[in-house]
């Protein structure tokens, strides 16, 4: 019985663990903290957020500037909560967030981001809500969209077509989906191999082109 004791409590201490690794809506968060009075209820509200992944959309951008942390480079970025008027900050060191914030047109003050961070604190006399480990999700719209929402909408390399009759599976991304309306002619015209390779061919001409576009 001992035994079995042991095992469920490890049990349950993993199922816990997991539970607080889920990504919590960092914008309800700001919003619930923002709007409580009872200084007892915006600490357990903190405690409760500290150190658990919550997603931010629609952080607009006050501030951003170079810098390096640990010897990294990186980007600090102060935004806006919009629905807590709360500013969020942290700094972006991952090379993929990094490339996505430079990726053309480089994100700048004023536009908006989708960001998922761990709350690491939050200064009430600062209004902020810092935020460590982050990850730059998407460039995102300033506010919610009225009605159905497509990620595709949002997020340019968002997958929106894929196409494994070929010799080699291919996906076509939201920012390339005009290429689907070659679809049926060159179906007609060189069968399945022949879309492939328009696909390919295409979508590697365009990586080229942004990514010079990036450099300059």
């Amino acid at each position: 019985m001992k035994t079995v004791a042991i095992i469920l409590s490890v049990f349950f201490l993993l199922l816990c663990a997991q539970g607080r690794a889920e990504t919590s809506n960092g914008n309800d968060f700001a919003l619930a903290y923002s709007e409580a009075k009872d200084p007892a209820k915006k600490s357990g509200q903190v405690r409760d957020a500290l150190g658990r992944p919550h997603l931010f959309r629609y952080l607009q951008i006050q501030k951003m500037q170079e810098t390096s942390e640990q010897g990294r480079p990186g980007i600090q970025i102060t935004a806006s909560e919009p629905s807590s008027l709360m500013q969020v900050q942290f700094t972006v060191t991952l090379p993929v967030s990094i490339a996505l914030l430079k990726q053309a047109p480089a994100s700048k003050a004023g536009d908006a981001i989708a960001v998922t961070g761990k709350v690491a604190s939050v200064d009430p006399a600062q209004n902020l809500i810092l935020l460590e480990n982050p990850i730059v999700r998407h460039k995102d719209r300033l506010a919610p969209k009225i009605g159905k929402e497509m990620l595709a909408e949002v997020n340019p390399q968002a997958v929106v077509y894929s196409y494994t009759e070929g010799p080699r599976p291919v996906i076509v991304e939201a920012r390339d989906r005009d290429l689907l309306e070659f679809r049926a002619k060159v179906l007609a015209e060189s069968g399945p191999k022949g879309w492939c390779e328009f696909l390919e061919k295409e979508i590697a001409l365009r990586k080229e082109k942004r990514a010079k576009e990036e450099a300059h």
